[in-house]
């Protein structure tokens, strides 16, 4: 097994969440309800947490939505005609755990972008800066710089998340 060392803890990743919220907030002043879209899995996870953090300091509409699709095979996004319960012109929030290649954001920012949207903003957990496609993290709770060997894990068990660096 690979040694590891967490990166943050349940607690961090939780304040990193509520921080992310209040940054949301502070983007979308105007808007009175926006979606929340997570990348199934993880990204979906940290979605609802970050839904449960908006409705707690902002009176506005937030919706939530999952976006599924085989991340290793992203390029479908592309193919696919996903449609998504998103009406015109509202505000799109983006929601993934860890933002490395950008491959799997560009490609669901695809979906997204077939729906007519007023604006979309990205969030991630953790920010690994190592970039293939023209996509950034407009929101990320921790910012990284690793070398490609390395693995970043975020996990959510027992109602606990935690993230952890393989080296």
């Amino acid at each position: 097994m690979e040694p590891t060392s967490e990166l943050l803890s349940h607690s961090q990743i939780l304040q990193k969440i509520d921080r992310i919220a209040f940054q949301i907030i502070e983007d979308n002043l105007n808007e009175k309800e926006m979606y929340i879209v997570g990348i199934a899995n993880k990204g979906y996870i940290l979605a609802e947490h970050l839904v449960e953090n908006l409705k707690k300091i902002s009176d506005n509409s937030f919706n939530l939505i999952e976006l599924k699709f085989d991340k290793k095979n992203s390029i479908e996004c592309l193919t696919n005609d996903t449609k998504l319960d998103i009406p015109e012109n509202k505000v799109v929030i983006l929601v993934d755990d860890v933002l490395n290649t950008g491959e799997t954001l560009m490609h669901a920012s695809h979906v997204i972008l077939r729906h007519d949207v007023k604006k979309m903003r990205t969030v991630v957990l953790i920010d690994r800066r190592h970039r293939l496609f023209p996509i950034k993290a407009d929101f990320a709770g921790l910012t990284l710089s690793t070398t490609l060997e390395n693995h970043i894990e975020v996990e959510y068990e027992n109602n606990e998340f935690s993230a952890h660096l393989e080296e």
